[in-house]
């Protein structure tokens, strides 16, 4: 018994939207995996371990996007969506949308992690700027004799 072209086409466009579904699954648990780290890290001062984080996700963020930017197309497309299964076009939204949840708690993770690294880095800023402070204060209290200031160094007095 041969199935009928009606079928066939429905398959086939049903098959395109669950394989685009399941490229995008994949990356989102790469992505996830390549993270999970990196708010240790930058807890931990690591930035050689913060910048690999960063080199290694940005391919899978970027054909996290490609595949984002297909799959929209597709939906958007009537000739196309029309043609999937209704049981099939209701379960690929289903994970159309727990791709999105999840992304949206790594945006809300990344949020958080971008404020530790602001806060690290202004902390740092500090501890320079106490630095060139200190060691200006132990200038002026230190037992040098002679002018600390170069411009009068050539005077005796």
């Amino acid at each position: 018994m041969t199935r009928s072209t009606h079928t066939q086409g429905f398959d086939a466009y049903s098959a395109r939207l669950n394989a685009l579904v399941d490229e995008a699954q994949v990356l989102m648990d790469q992505l996830c995996s390549i993270s999970e780290g990196q708010g240790d890290a930058i807890k931990s001062g690591d930035i050689a371990q913060v910048v690999e984080i960063v080199v290694n996700r940005e391919p899978v963020v970027q054909s996290i996007v490609r595949v984002g930017e297909e799959i929209g197309a597709f939906i958007a497309d009537p000739s196309m969506i029309d043609r999937v299964d209704d049981a099939d076009r209701a379960a690929a939204l289903g994970r159309i949308s727990s791709i999105e949840h999840a992304m949206k708690r790594l945006r809300e993770r990344d949020a958080k992690d971008q404020q530790l690294m602001e806060e690290a880095r202004d902390g740092l800023a500090d501890q320079l700027a106490g630095m060139g402070t200190n060691q200006n204060a132990l200038r002026a209290y230190s037992n040098r004799t002679g002018t600390p200031n170069p411009i009068l160094q050539d005077r005796q007095g």
